[in-house]
């Protein structure tokens, strides 16, 4: 059984679950972005001057790293050895790699012009320019990190390397978006904004995956696969 036609989890069966996820997401999003328009999301600035009060230069320094894994250059060259890895397996999966890429920058701008919100003035730590909304650095984390779980399972067929992988990059994705507040650069309701359109954009994307993904091939023999996995359907609707 691969991994990559049967994952342990999916966007699809969480939402079988519990069906008001994503339309919650949606509406989350749309009252996020309707607050920075008209300027009514009160708990931002108090949460950035808190956080600048606990600056310190290890933490200064630490953050400053961990923002550059959403870095324009850091996100080009993970959506490309993605895409690269998945080609060989699935050339489909490649396909909507770059497609997201591509998008996603678009989306940003797009939805940036539309509200146009300022980004936090003073105490800055790195430079920032254009708008604040959504913040675009977990963003794009999420669209170029985010699609390592779905190349993985091309080539593993152990659970418990997929969930690792899994966590890791949601981490990292988490991480980044701190980063951006700690940094001075954007809001809150920025980055939370960021986080919440990645999770309804990685919905998007899995269903077009998923829809496509006839022919791919895992490509590893039958004793690389975990027993569990052989025992146990990892799909099993739910109770």
């Amino acid at each position: 059984m691969e991994l990559h036609v049967h994952p342990p989890m999916t966007m699809a069966r969480v939402h079988a679950a519990q069906r008001w996820l994503l339309p919650a997401a949606v509406i989350v999003f749309g009252a996020l972005a309707i607050g920075a328009l008209g300027g009514w999301l009160f708990w931002d600035a108090p949460i950035t001057n808190a956080l600048v009060d606990l600056r310190t230069t290890t933490l200064d320094g630490f953050f400053k790293r961990v923002s550059t894994l959403g870095s324009t250059r850091v996100v080009i060259v993970v959506s490309i050895v993605s895409a690269a890895l998945a080609w060989r397996r699935c050339p489909r999966l490649a396909v909507a790699i770059v497609v997201i890429a591509l998008a996603r920058p678009l989306a940003e701008f797009a939805l940036k012009e539309l509200v146009g919100r300022d980004r936090p003035v003073g105490d800055r730590l790195v430079h920032g320019e254009g708008y604040s909304f959504p913040s675009g650095h977990p963003l794009a984390a999420a669209a170029s990190w985010g699609t390592l779980p779905l190349v993985a399972a091309l080539y593993v067929r152990r659970r418990w390397v997929w969930w690792s992988i899994v966590v890791g990059v949601w981490a990292l994705v988490v991480g980044v978006a701190a980063s951006r507040v700690w940094l001075g650069v954007h809001w809150t309701s920025d980055v939370v904004a960021g986080l919440v359109l990645a999770v309804i954009g990685v919905a998007g994307a899995e269903r077009f995956i998923t829809a496509t993904h006839g022919g791919c091939s895992g490509g590893l023999e039958a004793d690389d696969v975990d027993q569990e996995v052989v025992d146990r359907p990892v799909l099993d609707a739910p109770s």
